[in-house]
């Protein structure tokens, strides 16, 4: 086998601009990694012509799999261009690999990039457009998604960048480009061309948007709302893309850093740092009446000792015995 292949997956665009921005995203993070990360999209984009990218023709998910697979790759590590938990990997990048019949090749997909990273870098959009508190009304304003988990994402994002800025919720509205039709997904509401009525002084539409396309370009659906929906004499602003944005690719790197296995090791230091913390209320709370303090601290360290003997017993068996 070929060992891991590397993958930095967007949702895929009809439009060039997309897949070549895509592309150097994957460089710069590649920089990073001292390692190939290849650009890839869950669909749409192989429909552009490779003459309007350089000849080189884009990449979707399904090829990808079957590419690792011709060339013995034995696991595939996802890199998700998301903000969220979308289906797109939550569902669909896990069915198509198991449909490619994949045998030992193994697929893991890190964690989108919802965290406080965003904060930081949606205030820099923000600033960048010559804002300053006091000027008007931020709307952050993504796609609209039929999981109520990614627009509740949008939503602590919002919370987040307001408390920072110290703005009241009139000041920074989180709203939706577009939503499906039903009470089912009324969790996307404002629609952005209801809520720039709301507006007061000049509007910045705060872009929750990675990459450009058919919705985020300069001439996209958000631009194209914003002209036809402002009210008469609103001024208004678009954001740049977070894709553009210089701590994207080392949000990334530490995306393709923290592991399953990572993860597991963090909770088990947390717990024992949690447990030898609560060791002496409990030996305090079963220990029998009178007994002194010498006593209580022999147990105590004993507690300690049997702790931190498993977590040596964790990490031997899950990663030293491994190398």
């Amino acid at each position: 086998m070929a060992g891991t292949r590397i993958l930095l997956v967007d949702n895929g665009s009809y439009e060039p601009a997309a897949t070549l921005a895509l592309r150097g995203l994957a460089q710069k993070v590649s920089k990073l990694l001292c390692l190939e990360v290849r650009p890839v999209s869950t669909m749409h984009s192989t429909k552009i012509d490779p003459a309007l990218l350089g000849g080189i023709p884009a990449v979707i998910f399904e090829g990808a799999v079957q590419q690792a697979k011709a060339d013995g790759i034995d696991e595939l590590v996802v890199l998700p261009l998301f903000i969220g938990p979308s289906r797109a990997i939550t569902e669909y990048l896990p069915k198509v690999f198991a449909d490619a019949q994949p045998g030992a090749m193994r697929l893991s997909i890190r964690d989108p990039l919802f965290g406080p990273e965003l904060q930081s870098m949606l205030i820099d959009n923000l600033k960048s457009t010559g804002w300053i508190k006091g000027s008007g009304t931020v709307f952050l304003c993504d796609h609209g998604s039929p999981i109520q988990e990614v627009t509740r994402c949008r939503n602590m994002l919002a919370i987040s960048v307001r408390n920072q800025l110290e703005l009241k919720d009139d000041e920074l509205i989180a709203c939706s480009m577009e939503r499906r039709e039903g009470a089912e997904y009324d969790f996307n509401e404002p629609l952005l061309e209801d809520a720039l009525q709301q507006a007061k002084g000049a509007a910045v539409i705060l872009m929750l948007f990675l990459l450009p396309g058919r919705h985020a370009g300069a001439d996209g659906d958000v631009a194209t709302i914003a002209k036809d929906s402002a009210p008469e004499g609103l001024k208004w602003k678009v954001s740049p893309l977070l894709g553009t944005h210089p701590a994207l690719p080392g949000l990334l790197l530490i995306r393709h850093s923290v592991t399953p296995s990572f993860k597991a090791a963090k909770n088990v230091i947390i717990g024992a740092i949690l447990l030898t913390g609560f060791l002496p209320v409990l030996i305090a709370a079963l220990s029998p009446h009178g007994m002194d303090l010498t006593k209580q601290l022999i147990i105590w360290f004993c507690g300690v000792a049997a702790i931190f003997s498993f977590v040596f017993l964790y990490f031997r068996t899950k990663f030293w015995n491994k190398r």
